[in-house]
């Protein structure tokens, strides 16, 4: 049973996009030590270029939109989170500051002792000689200098829509390209702009509950201690004004215009105003993607339309967000495998688009989607089973390159 719901909440965040293998322990009602990874690697970031990974070896190689092998299996690999392109550029591992560029060549090397993904054309980096973070460009030179405060007490994330947020002694605010603060640190927690908004907690002292299969815990506020109420979650617009005096129990990002928020245990969708525009009635809800958004009723998944019709009915055991027209479903749970099998696509009216079924797949990015067709190798009870035929397929389900090699 707990490989069956480790299974089911693999394919429910699999839009999540993470740098970090996520390893953590999970709260009371799931209290066993969690470490997870993607079941098969995909681009997850919206703005990430359209080169695609394939392992062989223990190596990665990538290929562009027609299949073409644009880069050998060369670089080092480390699970099947990151591994993205973004302005151009490759980082494989956030323990080394090196970036290949997109005929695998090694660009920038630099001796710092941490770095990150570019983004907006600069990338998070952490000096060991003193502890603190800036942000390079293109050339590997720091632009922002270096003085954020690191980990524990501090840490800068991604620019995002123009953006930075940087955790200042526990509070977070946001810089802009000039490295000057545009929103001071002063809420409790935040996240990345997306849509023009950002998630944040105004009040506390409160329990923060983090999102994904491995969620942390910690309480937020300068007080926080012993037994405090759980955080209420609310939006600002890149001013870093509050869009509504509401306070969500809990909430996710914006996309399309709505995003989606629970009141007491119902989800529904708010519009940039900060009015609710779908009345809670989901046990869950996700943010729209490609003009549809994933709902969970009765533990099945579905999808809703911008004005909350449900379009095609709650019926699949997994589902992932639509992109490209489709969404990738299945209903077999594998006893044996202890692992959902027979993965297939969807289109808008929930009819299979795609006839080939498969061991495991991903969701579309800009025409593409990574699939298992077969395993070569399988251990009892355990998803150890990496090796493999695999392929990626366009959305008619031609497959334009295919394999043998690990997830």
């Amino acid at each position: 049973m707990r490989a069956y719901v480790l299974q089911k909440l693999r394919l429910k965040y699999l839009t999540i996009a993470t740098r970090l293998l996520l390893v953590c322990i999970l709260a009371a009602q799931m209290s066993f030590a969690c470490s997870w990874d993607y079941p098969i690697w995909q681009i997850r970031s919206e703005s990430a270029n359209p080169l695609y990974r394939f392992v062989q070896n223990g190596k990665a190689g990538y290929i562009d939109r027609s299949g073409k092998v644009v880069i050998k299996p060369s670089i080092e690999v480390y699970g099947n989170s990151g591994d993205e392109f973004h302005n151009g550029l490759l980082h494989p591992s956030a323990a080394e500051a090196k970036y290949f560029d997109i005929a695998g060549k090694l660009v920038i090397e630099k001796n710092y002792s941490s770095a990150w993904d570019f983004s907006d054309g600069l990338a998070a980096a952490l000096l060991e000689i003193n502890g603190k973070w800036g942000f390079i460009d293109r050339t590997g030179e720091f632009v922002i200098s270096p003085r954020f405060i690191g980990y524990p007490n501090g840490y800068p994330y991604p620019f995002s829509e123009g953006l930075a947020m940087i955790d200042v002694g526990k509070r977070y605010g946001y810089i802009d390209h000039t490295g000057e603060f545009v929103i001071q640190p002063k809420f409790l927690y935040g996240t990345e702009f997306h849509d023009g908004m950002a998630r944040v907690v105004v009040e506390g002292p409160c329990g923060y509950h983090g999102e994904g299969p491995c969620p942390d815990y910690r309480m937020l506020g300068e007080h926080a201690r012993g037994k405090v109420p759980p955080c209420k979650f609310s939006f600002i617009d890149k001013s870093g004004s509050l869009i509504t005096n509401a306070r969500f129990d809990y909430a996710k990002d914006f996309s399309e215009g709505l995003a989606p928020v629970r009141v007491r245990d119902k989800w529904g969708y708010i519009d940039k105003s900060g009015r609710m525009v779908i009345e809670p009635k989901f046990d869950d809800a996700d943010p729209f993607s490609d003009g549809l958004a994933r709902i969970e009723q009765g533990e099945l998944f579905g999808y809703i339309d911008h004005n909350g019709a449900v379009v095609i009915r709650p019926q699949f055991k997994v589902a992932d967000k639509f992109s490209d027209g489709l969404a990738l479903v299945s209903n077999t749970w594998n006893e044996k495998e202890f692992a959902f099998r027979d993965y297939y696509y969807i289109n808008k009216e929930g009819k299979q688009a795609i006839a080939e079924k498969f061991v495991v797949a991903s969701h579309f990015f800009k025409g593409l989607a990574h699939v298992q067709l077969r395993l070569n190798r399988r251990r009892a009870n355990t998803e150890d089973a990496i090796k493999g035929e695999f392929a990626y397929i366009d959305t008619s389900g031609k497959k334009v390159f295919v394999y043998e090699g690990e997830r």
